[in-house]
Parts: structure tokens; C-alpha cells; sequence
């Protein structure tokens, strides 16, 4: 007998909040135009190529977007100067590229390529100091370099001029520089089309978020926050309009329709952030399914996930079809398979599905992840995995690759009696509330929205053949889950000034809307401005023995501190070492890890602890359990030993003459580690941590009397 083959159903999250400033109309940020460079054509090629049937999800603040640059509407900061001539560059803009056009993954996009890393360390730590130093040559490449490294591996194909700009790597021109900016102008301007096309022709089934990607069920009613966090540190405000939440909902699908066609389409909610009040709303608005994480179905089932073949299977919800993401798998693509070779990471996957598909025969996987941030971390952008890996899929016996849309309609939901509240991350809300910056913001949202409007939503949403008008998008715009994920600690990024500066500045632009003036308490910062959470410079320089040990308190107290939990635009919680104390002295590099224990599991018998360092040298560190083997490599070649002991605590030395640095040099690291070949995890999740070797300044600058 055959047995019923396995649903699988992916879909890739598409995602970019409003960076436009309502009051000066500059765009502010660029990465909605950089992503549809690199990802969101990318990603629709891979797929035709392959005819796999995929969801792609479309934010629709996103796709606002890309018509405005499609229209050449947009009034772009970062790319007007991107278009600029060198040799005109003020000395302010000058800086500015040297501040911003690295911003691009360093192990991937800039250390393979010797120009752009040339540039990088002349730049050094200063950028301010450094600028007058640059020719105009040098910053045209670097304007070129910063384009390049943002382009994707299916642009690079079809553009003759990309690799050969590519393997030349210096010298460009501003007659090639402007016909980059072509061949990118019309990438972005195709992405539209281009989805509306495939989703009219079956291969991709498009869903939307609400429009401009709020965590609907705060909305409803803040205080739904409390239910899967007991004594959760609320605002000091009464925030509840499930009327904002139906006209999110109702604006969202609206967008679609229009830039897109109208099409009945299923619902990612922002976050998958849902609790019972707003999957009603999304019922009532005839959405075609929604989806959220396990572990808010965990939360629902009255025994909990204790059989994983629960998961399986579609449920519903007021009458709405219910789909759980599986998060393992789900965050193995996002996080762990980018430094897997192409072939082992889809072998996993499979074998992966292979159990299940004993475990639940006919069942449904829903794979959901971001769909654009991850690539960068990946070969050839994604291309060779993505490629396998929906071959894979397609040619398995096992295997329906699937939309949820064909899944959903293929099976019968099992109802849920009752839906937990809460998002993918930790199934709580606590990344967008609970804060004291965040709920400053939630104040903030609170008067303004009481201040400005009356009965305006209700009307909307009576008169509904009529788009909101500028003034409700503000208050939609600043209720969009991007600015309160960056108040706090918990994410870092180099633009939380800007995110900070563009929630304020939506709330500005619904005051003036509104006829109102703008409170001075929206001139100044909710986040204050300050490096990585707990990073610390060391106090002096020591010297550590080498011995595992940490009874000697003095021993690493002068250390410096480098913070390895904090993410970028990725959320991960995949366990791993949580800090590096370092320090030095003038024969060795010292670097001290507390999480032994996690490290030796995380590498098993045979793997490895790895250390990336960039500076003047490309180095990695390889210390093995098993042996206590410690050793410094440049690329291929095995420099040497180091010194290294496990007890309590991991400590390694490192001898400076590998390192070749000088005083005031940055180093820039990463950690991963390895087992039977692959990579288990990398911290921090995203970018490198950052110290700068003061050598023997480092005792004079803090010698006091």
C-alpha cells in the first residue's frame, strides 16, 4: 500500500517597514531597494527555475515601496549618494559612506574581495579622521563595492557587466558606477510585476501581512501582553482598538489587491503574533488561512505538543484555518545551514522530513521563516541550497512540495476550542512591550492617537471603497511592530537612531496631519545612544595562567568584555556561549570562555570551537575538546599553536606574532561551533563582535594618581 505522501509547504517572509520620513520625505534606510536587489527577484527565479509551488509573504508597506522606487518616487538618503559623482562628495558625505558602505556581511561579501577590504582598513575606526584621506577614486569604488555586494547571484549571471566589474575590482568609473545603478533600478522596478505574474500563472501563491506589519494582537488590547507573561511592566496607558487591528487587516489586503490583483489570500501575521480577539478579526475579514509558531499551539492543546504528530496538521480557529510553523526545522534554514556546505544542510533537511513522514503520513509541515535577511550569510546567496534543495523535494516519493493555500484546502482542520496568545519568539510579546523604552513609545502611540482622532477609523471602516487617507496610514505606519522591536535591549542594530527617529517622525507627521502641534516629548530620543549592551574595554594589561581555573578572582579582572548574544534583524535562540572576556599583554592575545560544558556538547566527540578574527590578517582559531588542540590558521596554512586549558572555564592564548597587528587596530570575530563537519551555531547570530589592541597605551591612558 502506498502511503500518503507528506505536505510540505514553505514560505519565504518578505518584510521592510516604511522608511520614508513624513516630514522631510527622504527615504532614511535603503534596505527595501538593496533587498530587491539581491532577494526578492532572486528568490522568484530560483523558484521558476525549479517550477517548485511556494507562498511568498508580502508585507505591504513593502510593496508601497518598491512602487514609489518602481516610480521613481522615492527620494533615497543612502542612494542619492550612491549616485553622486566622487569628486563631489562633501566632506559630511564623505563620511557618511565611510560610516555606512561596509554594511554589508563581512565574511561573505567584503573579506573575499581584496579592494573593498583594502578600503575597509584604511578606513580604520575612524571614519571622521580618515575622510580627508580617501581620493575620489577610492570612494568611487567604494560607491561601487557597496552596490556589488548587494547584487545576487541570478543579476550576476544575466549582467554581463557584474563579474567583469567584479574581477577587476579597482578603477571603476562613473560611466560604470551609473550603469550598476541602471541594471539595479531595473531589477527593483521588475519586482512587482514579476510576482504578480508568477501568482497568475500558479507557480507562487502570494499572502500578505497586515499593512504595515503591527503586532495585531496588542492592538486589540495591550494588556492580552500579561496573559503569557505574568507581571509583565505594562505602559502606563489603557491601549485597546481591535478597530485599528480590522482596519490593518482590511488596508493590508487592500494593498495587495491593488498592486498586485485581487486574489483571496491567506495571512502571516507580523511576528506570527495572534491571540483569539485577532484571529477573529481575521476571520471576519475572510482572510483565506492564517499562521503562527508550536509553540503557541503547545500553549492551546490542553495536554500541550507532547505528540510532535500534532503539529502536523491543519487547524482552525472562529471558522479560520490554523497552520503552526515547525521551529526546529524552520530555524535550522534561517540560522544554522549557512556554513554547511549546500549538500550536507539539504541531506539534513530530508532526513529531517524523512522521519516525520513516518511519524505523520499525510501530514502538513509548514516551513516559514524570513525570506531575504539569511542569503547573505549563504553561498552564492542561497542559490545552490535553495536550488537542491527544492529539487530534493520535488523528486521525493515521499514528498508534496505545496502551498499552505493547497494544503489548507486539501485537509480537514481540526478545531482549536482555544488559541494561546503570543508571537514566534518565545510565544510571549515581550521583544515589543514590557521595556521601559518600549513602553514609553506605546505612551507616546497612546496620546497621539487619543489627541488626533476621534471616530476617523470607524468611518474607514464604514466607508471602505475608499482608501485611508494620509492621516490614518501615520497612525497605522507608527503602530508597525519595527520600531518597538529595536527599543530595548534586546536588538542591536547601527540604525537604532533611525528607527527611534522614524517612529517619532510618524507620530509628528499624524499631529501636523491632524492640525495639531507636536509635542516637545517627540524631539527627543526614546533610546539612548550606547555601543553593544555589555561591551567593556579592558582596564589594563595581564597576563592570565593558562590553567582552566577561574579561582583566583583578581585573575581576569582587569578583562575586557564582548557580547556575543545580541542580533541584528534575526531573532535566535539557539544556546551558545554567551560573552568573550579578553585582554593581552605584549606577548599574547587572551581570550576566556565560561560556557565549557555547552561548548563540548555543541561539538561533540570529534568537532571544534572555532574563532574567526578579521584585522590585518584573515585568522580563524581552532581549539578541539578531545585533545585540547588549539590552533591558529590563515586560510589553508596552519600558522601555529596556541595555548589552551578547559576546567571550569576555556582559556586560550594567543601569540601576537600571528596576529600582526598594531596599536589602536580593530579585531573583528565571530565563533561557531562544529560537529562532523557542520556548523551548530554562530554567535553573535549576525555581524562580529569588536575589539580594538591598545598595547601598552592601554596601562597609560588609565593610569591615575
Amino acid at each position: 500500500m502506498t502511503r500518503t505522501r507528506l505536505k510540505i509547504a514553505l514560505l519565504w517572509h518578505m518584510h521592510q517597514p516604511d522608511y520614508r520620513d513624513p516630514i522631510s520625505g527622504r527615504t532614511l534606510l535603503p534596505w527595501t531597494w538593496l533587498h530587491a536587489v539581491k532577494d526578492y527577484g532572486e528568490m522568484l527565479e530560483t523558484a521558476a527555475e525549479c517550477q517548485a509551488p511556494l507562498t511568498i509573504n508580502l508585507v505591504p508597506t513593502l510593496l508601497e515601496q518598491l512602487d514609489r522606487y518602481r516610480r521613481g518616487e522615492d527620494a533615497d538618503s543612502w542612494l542619492n549618494l550612491a549616485r553622486t559623482k566622487a569628486e563631489e562628495l562633501t566632506r559630511d558625505e564623505k563620511i557618511f559612506l565611510l560610516e555606512h558602505f561596509f554594511s554589508v556581511n563581512e565574511q561573505r561579501h567584503l573579506s573575499p574581495y581584496p579592494r573593498y577590504l583594502q578600503l575597509r582598513r584604511k578606513r580604520g575606526q575612524d571614519p571622521v579622521a580618515s575622510a580627508e584621506t580617501f581620493s575620489a577614486q577610492e570612494l568611487r569604488d567604494l560607491q561601487v563595492w557597496f552596490l556589488l555586494s548587494w547584487t545576487g547571484y541570478h543579476l550576476r549571471k544575466r549582467e554581463p557587466l557584474l563579474p567583469e566589474l567584479l574581477r577587476r575590482g579597482d578603477n571603476f568609473s562613473e560611466e560604470e558606477k551609473s550603469q550598476l545603478l541602471a541594471i539595479c533600478d531595473a531589477e527593483v522596478a521588475r519586482i512587482i510585476p514579476r510576482h504578480a505574474e508568477l501568482e497568475a500563472a500558479g507557480q507562487i501563491a502570494i499572502s500578505l501581512t497586515p499593512y504595515a506589519h503591527p503586532i495585531l494582537p496588542l492592538l486589540c488590547d495591550l494588556s492580552c501582553a500579561t496573559r503569557p507573561s505574568p507581571g509583565l511592566d505594562l505602559p502606563r496607558t489603557t491601549f485597546r482598538y481591535p478597530q485599528d487591528a480590522r482596519l490593518q487587516i482590511r488596508e493590508g489586503l487592500r494593498t495587495g489587491a491593488q498592486l498586485l490583483g485581487p486574489r483571496h489570500r491567506g495571512i502571516w501575521p507580523a511576528e506570527g503574533a495572534v491571540s483569539e480577539e485577532a484571529i477573529r478579526l481575521l476571520a471576519e475579514e475572510q482572510v483565506m488561512w492564517a499562521a503562527s509558531d508550536e509553540g503557541i499551539l503547545a500553549r492551546s492543546l490542553p495536554g500541550g505538543l507532547q505528540n510532535r504528530r500534532d503539529l502536523y496538521q491543519v487547524y482552525s480557529y472562529a471558522g479560520l484555518p490554523l497552520v503552526f510553523r515547525d521551529r526546529e526545522l524552520s530555524d535550522r534554514i534561517g540560522f544554522l545551514y549557512a556554513d554547511w556546505s549546500a549538500d550536507d544542510a539539504v541531506n539534513d533537511l530530508i532526513k529531517r522530513l524523512e522521519k516525520i513522514a513516518s511519524l505523520a503520513p499525510g501530514g502538513l509541515v509548514p516551513l516559514i521563516l524570513d525570506g531575504e535577511n539569511c542569503w547573505e550569510r549563504y553561498t552564492d546567496n542561497g542559490y545552490p541550497f535553495l536550488r537542491m534543495l527544492y529539487q530534493r523535494l520535488l523528486g521525493h516519493e515521499s514528498f508534496e512540495l505545496c502551498t499552505i493555500g493547497q494544503a489548507v484546502a486539501t485537509s480537514t482542520a481540526q478545531p482549536l476550542n482555544s488559541l494561546a496568545a503570543g508571537s514566534w519568539i518565545r510565544s510571549d510579546f515581550t521583544t515589543w512591550i514590557g521595556h521601559p523604552e518600549e513602553n514609553l513609545a506605546w505612551e507616546l502611540l497612546s496620546t497621539a492617537r487619543s489627541s488626533c482622532l476621534s471616530d476617523q477609523v470607524e468611518q474607514a471602516l464604514t466607508n471602505d471603497q475608499e482608501p485611508p487617507n494620509e492621516q490614518l496610514r501615520e497612525l497605522l505606519r507608527a503602530e508597525g511592530s519595527d520600531w518597538f522591536w529595536w527599543f530595548g535591549d534586546e536588538h542591536q542594530t547601527a540604525q537604532a537612531a533611525i528607527f527611534d527617529q522614524l517612529f517619532r517622525r510618524h507620530l509628528e507627521g499624524l499631529y501636523h496631519l491632524s492640525a495639531l502641534p507636536a509635542p516637545a516629548t517627540l524631539q527627543q530620543a526614546l533610546k539612548p545612544q550606547k555601543n553593544r549592551s555589555s561591551d567593556r574595554e579592558p582596564t589594563e594589561r595581564f597576563t592570565p595562567q593558562i590553567d582552566g581555573q577561574a579561582n583566583d578572582y583578581f585573575e581576569w579582572l582587569a578583562a575586557g568584555e564582548l557580547d556575543l548574544t545580541t542580533s541584528g534583524a534575526m531573532d535566535m535562540a539557539r544556546k551558545g556561549p554567551q560573552k568573550i572576556f579578553y585582554g593581552y599583554d605584549d606577548r599574547a592575545l587572551y581570550l576566556r570562555i565560561d560556557d565549557v560544558e555547552l561548548l563540548k556538547k555543541l561539538c561533540g566527540d570529534s568537532g571544534s570551537f572555532d574563532i574567526h578574527l578579521h584585522g590585518r590578517h584573515e585568522l580563524y582559531l581552532r581549539w578541539q575538546p578531545r585533545t585540547n588542540q588549539f590552533e591558529v590558521w590563515q586560510q589553508n596554512e596552519k600558522l601555529g599553536q596556541g595555548t589552551a586549558a578547559a576546567g571550569k572555564i576555556l582559556e586560550l592564548a594567543i601569540p601576537l606574532e600571528f596576529l600582526k597587528i598594531d596599536i589602536d587596530d580593530e579585531l573583528r570575530l565571530f565563533c561557531c561551533c562544529r560537529k562532523n563537519g557542520r556548523s551548530t551555531g554562530r554567535w553573535p547570530p549576525e555581524g562580529n563582535a569588536s575589539l580594538i589592541y591598545r598595547g601598552a597605551l592601554l596601562d597609560t591612558d588609565n593610569w591615575t594618581i
